[in-house]
């Protein structure tokens, strides 16, 4: 009876051991995870304001034109071209 008490107290013990560093981790886990997504989550969130921001300043070709120059020559200023159009019989 003592042996199988004994035997019961270790392998509690050590499922304790193995449980507790394994929960820990896992809660750590997800809290990195939540964060990851409420940082993706603001993220998104300003580029949609970014986004009205420039339509409500620019016309929409315009933006759309800048925006792909821009991503397309990342090395260059910001300012590197000036969208200046010529229109005849306005």
């Amino acid at each position: 009876v003592i042996e199988s008490l004994m035997f019961y107290i270790c392998v509690n013990v050590i499922g304790i051991f193995f449980h507790y560093p394994l929960e820990v981790e896992q809660r750590q886990t997800f809290s990195e995870t939540r964060n990851c997504i409420i940082v993706r989550l603001e993220t998104q969130k300003e580029n949609q304001r970014q986004e009205r921001l420039l339509l409500s300043v620019l016309p929409r070709h315009v933006a759309l034109e800048m925006k792909a120059d821009i991503a397309e020559n990342k090395r260059e200023s910001m300012f590197h071209k000036i969208y200046i159009q010529r229109h005849d019989n306005v």
